[in-house]
């Protein structure tokens, strides 16, 4: 995208926000559409939640069948970006492992998605006890589970790369790209959509896709409508282990989380490893909030992993941030129109969205072209399950 482009006077779809949800959206209604889309994000694209996301790519979810299909619909397209879009974006393998203990509820989800996973033909591999110390040799303290499930062909990402890449390409598709200027409000005439007011002026279209983060609650109030999202906060720290421990373990770790932790890790690009927080429950104000994390946070979370893995009780410390998840009281997405007539909702991805990015813009563009999606049951996102009940699906059994 060169030079920058401005706001057009109308255009027939507006995407407000440029993460990895907005920019899905745009380009694949820019490539599979005859609509004239414009994007439109207040700062840069993938600056919010996105740019902060771990990027983690799996299929795993229990026996949660929805999601185990968009994330491998969404794998598959993220495998192929560059073929797909034109643009190359940061990849690598990591096989995700559930370490499970019979008879307990993670144990049943851990191994309800060895089920889920192999029944698509999805590489999964069921791990016994005995095979520990050499599928998982950097780690100590397993004498506890009876196996592990390993999400064999999952990898990671990075948030803002693929973000870009999107925005990148649905503007080689035809799409304006617009940053640095915020929408601020949505126009109605009649019941429908008629246009959005942003910093930089008036923009008429006949739809809009609201898929800016913990900010959309504000601007679908606007049009009446009420949507259940809590602002968290989480922390993160890159560690940077020893030369010795990379030399010992080339693969560093697996994207794991330890039954019952509220933390999880994954490996990271340049021989360093990712450790986060999960909390789901610091609420925060995503326009000011720390961004550093706290001293006792980053102690807990640095001795939680050295216990589980001696071998990084030298790692440096290579970075640290933390960002904000979208939180609904499920943890379930939402993806519907709602309120006036062309006003569609993507968001409340509630710290497990980004792997869903390419399924979420492919549903997106079905409903504002077609009217409806045959890649999911997109009924199970919709926003009024919390009329019917506040706390929606209810909470899930892991919700990492």
């Amino acid at each position: 995208m060169s030079g920058r482009p401005t706001l057009p006077d109308s255009t027939d779809v507006v995407v407000v926000g440029g993460g990895i949800m907005g920019a899905a959206a745009a380009y694949f209604l820019a490539a599979d559409s005859d609509r004239d889309v414009t994007l439109v994000e207040r700062d840069s694209i993938g600056s919010g939640s996105t740019g902060d996301s771990s990027a983690i790519l799996r299929h795993h979810y229990g026996d949660d069948e929805i999601y185990t299909d968009m994330a491998h619909w969404s794998h598959e397209f993220f495998r192929a970006f560059e073929d797909e879009t034109g643009q190359p974006i940061a990849y690598a393998g990591s096989p995700l492992v559930r370490f499970g203990e019979e008879g307990t509820e993670v144990g049943d989800y851990a191994a309800a998605g060895y089920d889920v996973l192999a029944e698509r033909d999805i590489p999964v591999s069921w791990v016994e006890p005995e095979e520990f110390p050499e599928q998982y040799p950097m780690y100590d303290g397993l004498d506890d589970y009876d196996f592990a499930v390993s999400d064999d062909s999952a990898a990671y990402s990075d948030g803002t790369d693929a973000a870009n890449g999107f925005a990148r390409g649905a503007a080689e598709e035809g799409a304006t790209v617009v940053t640095g200027v915020g929408v601020e409000s949505i126009d109605t005439e009649d019941g429908a959509v008629a246009g959005v007011e942003t910093e930089n002026g008036y923009v008429e279209c006949e739809d809009v896709v609201v898929a800016a983060g913990p900010w959309t609650p504000e601007l679908a109030a606007d049009v009446g409508v009420d949507v259940p999202i809590t602002p968290t906060r989480e922390q993160v720290v890159i560690l940077d282990p020893s030369d010795d421990y990379v030399e010992e373990f080339p693969d560093l770790t697996p994207t794991t989380s330890m039954p019952g932790g509220e933390w999880y890790l994954r490996p990271d690009f340049g021989d360093n490893v990712l450790v986060a927080t999960h909390y789901l429950t610091e609420e925060t104000d995503p326009d000011s909030y720390d961004d550093t994390p706290d001293e006792e946070t980053l102690l807990e979370l640095t001795d939680l992993v050295t216990e589980t893995m001696p071998g990084l009780e030298d790692a440096g410390i290579q970075g640290q941030y933390c960002g904000v998840y979208s939180t609904t009281p499920d943890h379930d997405f939402v993806i519907d129109d709602a309120g006036p007539v062309g006003c569609y909702l993507a968001c409340g991805f509630s710290g497990h969205g980004f792997k869903h990015g390419p399924a979420v813009g492919r549903i997106v563009r079905d409903l504002v072209v077609d009217g409806d999606t045959g890649l999911v049951d997109v009924d199970y996102f919709a926003l009024d399950r919390f009329e019917e009940n506040p706390a929606g699906h209810g909470m899930p059994a892991d919700n990492i």
